[in-house]
């Protein structure tokens, strides 16, 4: 039978072509050929052997352009086994290189031993005659019948070698082959681990990841996007492990507009309300107040509370619901805003709290009509997490350049409180005026006259707003309509500070009743009297009260609950959260307080000059003090004591804020400091201001302060300043921001003017 012969392309090793012999010429008789050491040679037909010029074939091998295009294909290794046999052999050349012969069974030295300038000849099948249609059917019969045994030969050679001559056989095969080759691998290396685990397992191994790494999950296919996108708890981790915390009426918001939809780029962002679209697709508003309820520890939605109603049906047949409504059949409706009732209910059961929230959500606005349809999803807590991640970068990115926008207020007046959200501006000022602007475009919505002297204090809960003054008198406002609602008399002297205490979830009952304290809102005020008083909140449905002088008996007025006396001067700060009240006078003593009996808990005593700011660590059971000698005093609320003296400013101590395991502290000497509340250490010392710090603000990530020509933001992980948000003023009075929005009241050319800084969503941070 005759076989295919590869010829061996060549040049000679003494530079001249190397000639056949005459015999060897096509149609003379030949012999058979000398042995050569180390090969056999097969029996061959001599129509199968054709005289060629081996450095020309070599030549024309180097510009052979279907080599060429399956070159560009793989990348072609430096050395090899067969590369090193052939680089061998060239010294030793084949007295008839265009016979095949086999190599020496002998393996060839590594590849690492060999001279690296070598590289591998092509090979190419022998030339056969055209005019031969006889060498032509031989050559493919004998071609198919050598397959078995190529195969047989594969399997016996070494993985290394086989890794080589595939690697040979695709580098000379076209695209359409390699396509071919490609989706039958492709399958075989693929494993998708999520997709054979349990949904349950699943969830546990992704709720381990990263943000960026679950981004990039996301991207490997449908099916991981869907589990990760679509896990409410999982992002809702990411949230809490990552420090992102909701602010009180966040959540509430976030349902209602739609921001789940909605994509974090762009000015605007979040910002669009997309309640509208609710009318047109829902028969109502969902809220979590009204539409979740927490039957035992399972969080639900609360489909009774949908209208219009509709006919009864079959209750659900869920073995699960069964027995867990057997255990307990009390329904708790958490409504409340406060950040802890919101942190309980998400917490109440590990599985089904934040997917509520997420269904809730949905169902609110179940298909707005924003982008295609086909990519559309609504993804609650991911889209909440994205919009807090963006915003963090995008404040301490310096890059950013942020929108800005700046109007006059109160003439030259001195701005002595500030509130805001995403509506609306509100301001105090020593006019005697509270002003309201649109937090948009800064325009005045509405000036709340009523106050006979400067407003010292102010604090906006929904559509009331609750002020104190140098008049005496505290009054609450509907901020809506701007009318004055009511105004109590008690103190006799400046209302110098208050505060607005909400109803916390502490407990349950034995019969399953929430248990809140304090039971009801209340207002708590400060007074330069050295008294403290306790008001009851009026709902926007209770009789009006408008006191014109002060009362007669306690009983005048049956919003005011009691009187905290104790102090022997004013009362400059305080602090108060669920049962607990913390006050600090010019008489250098602070107080604690329990609310619910007017109980004096605790006089705390060390400070030797006046005391001028205080703040509440409900968690940890302690406050903190700042005094005019210089000290910042940790107290224990269970004993009494005083467990640190935070030393290091060397003026008036006026300013206190704790966020988030960070305590601030902002003094006369033109320095803030941050401080570890846990031990009493100082984590850094911030100095760049060239004056006395006359406000602040900060949320754990960064601090804002305000100083006499400067408004800086600095950075609380580093103690860095990261930029100058304002320069060239003449003073800052108040500063406030919120995760999107700096609002600083300060003073250009002996003007008052309300600065806004507005923050834009970054795109691809994650």
């Amino acid at each position: 039978m005759a076989s295919v012969t590869l010829q061996d392309h060549r040049p000679s090793t003494s530079g001249h072509t190397q000639k056949h012999p005459a015999s060897l010429r096509r149609g003379e008789p030949r012999g058979p050929p000398p042995p050569i050491a180390g090969s056999a040679t097969p029996p061959g037909d001599e129509s199968e052997f054709e005289v060629f010029d081996a450095a020309q074939t070599y030549r024309q091998s180097q510009r052979h352009s279907a080599l060429n295009a399956t070159d560009a294909s793989l990348p072609s290794p430096r050395l090899s086994p067969i590369t090193a046999a052939a680089n061998l052999n060239r010294d030793h050349p084949p007295l008839f290189p265009d016979l095949h012969h086999t190599p020496s069974p002998e393996l060839p030295p590594k590849p690492s031993q060999l001279n690296k300038s070598h590289h591998p000849v092509p090979l190419q099948p022998s030339s056969v005659n055209p005019g031969s249609t006889e060498s032509t059917a031989r050559t493919q019969v004998s071609s198919l019948t050598d397959v078995p045994s190529m195969i047989d030969s594969f399997d016996s050679m070494p993985e290394q070698l086989k890794a080589y001559v595939l690697f040979q056989m695709l580098r000379r095969c076209e695209k359409t082959t390699l396509h071919l080759v490609s989706e039958a691998i492709a399958p075989a290396l693929r494993c998708d681990f999520l997709g054979r685990l349990p949904t349950e397992l699943s969830l546990h191994v992704i709720r381990k990841l990263d943000a960026q790494s679950l981004c990039r999950a996301t991207q490997v296919c449908k099916k991981w996007r869907r589990l990760i996108d679509n896990d409410e708890r999982t992002w809702y981790l990411r949230h809490q492990k990552d420090g992102y915390t909701f602010k009180a009426d966040e959540l509430e918001r976030a349902v209602a507009e739609g921001w789940g939809w909605q994509a974090p780029y762009g000015p605007d962002g979040y910002e669009e309300d997309l309640s509208e679209y609710a009318a047109l697709t829902s028969p109502r508003r969902f809220s979590i107040a009204s539409d979740v309820t927490c039957s035992g520890d399972v969080v639900e939605p609360n489909t009774e509370a949908t209208s219009p109603p509709r006919k009864k049906r079959k209750a659900a047949t869920r073995s699960s619901y069964r027995r867990h409504r057997k255990r307990s059949k009390v329904e708790k409706p958490l409504a409340l805003l406060s950040t802890n009732a919101i942190d309980v209910y998400l917490s109440s059961d590990p599985k089904l709290g934040p997917q509520a929230v997420g269904d809730a959500a949905r169902m609110t606005i179940p298909n707005p009509p924003l982008g295609l349809e086909s990519i559309r999803g609504h993804h609650f807590f991911k889209s909440m997490y994205e919009r807090q991640h963006s915003i963090r970068y995008s404040w301490m990115d310096p890059r950013s350049k942020p929108r800005h926008l700046a109007f006059r207020a109160h003439q030259r007046h001195v701005v002595t409180c500030l509130q805001f959200d995403s509506q609306r501006i509100i301001t105090g000022s020593d006019d005697a005026n509270i002003d309201i602007y649109n937090t948009q475009t800064g325009e005045s919505v509405m000036r709340l006259v009523g106050h006979e002297g400067g407003v010292w204090a102010l604090c906006a809960r929904g559509s009331m707003l609750v002020s104190g003054s140098t008049d005496r008198t505290v009054r609450i406002w509907n901020i809506r309509s701007g009318e004055e609602l009511h105004v109590f008399q008690g103190h006799t002297s400046t209302v110098r500070c208050l505060v607005v205490v909400e109803p916390h979830l502490v407990g349950y009952t034995a019969d399953g009743r929430p248990l809140h304290m304090p039971r009801y809102p209340l207002i708590i005020t400060g007074s330069r009297d050295s008294t403290c008083r306790v008001w009851r909140l009026p709902r926007s449905d209770e009789p009006k009260i408008r006191m014109r002088g002060l009362p007669q008996t306690e009983t005048d007025n049956p919003y005011h609950i009691r009187v905290l006396q104790g102090h022997m001067h004013s009362v400059r700060a305080i602090a108060a959260f669920c049962d607990t009240l913390v006050s600090g006078s010019y008489d250098t003593t602070v107080r604690v307080w329990k609310i619910s009996t007017g109980e004096l808990v605790h006089r705390l005593q060390g400070h030797t000059q006046k005391v001028y700011s205080v703040v509440l660590d409900y968690d940890r059971k302690r406050c903190m003090s700042g005094s005019m000698d210089n000290l910042v005093k940790v107290w224990s609320l269970e004993t009494g004591n005083c467990l640190f003296n935070l030393e290091g400013h060397s003026s008036l101590v006026g300013l206190l804020d704790l966020r988030d395991d960070r305590l601030v502290s902002a003094a006369a000497d033109s320095t803030l400091r941050v401080w570890d509340p846990q031990t009493g250490r100082c984590v850094h010392e911030m100095s760049a201001h060239t004056g006395a710090i006359t406000c602040f603000a900060h949320d754990g990530d960064k601090v804002i302060s305000g100083s006499d020509r400067t408004l800086k933001m600095w950075n609380t992980q580093t103690g860095e300043c990261v930029r100058d948000l304002l320069t060239d003023l003449s003073g800052v009075w108040q500063v406030s921001f919120d995760a999107r929005r700096c609002v600083a009241a300060v003073q250009r050319s002996d003007y008052t003017y309300i600065e806004v800084n507005l923050r834009s969503y970054p795109k691809a941070i994650i």
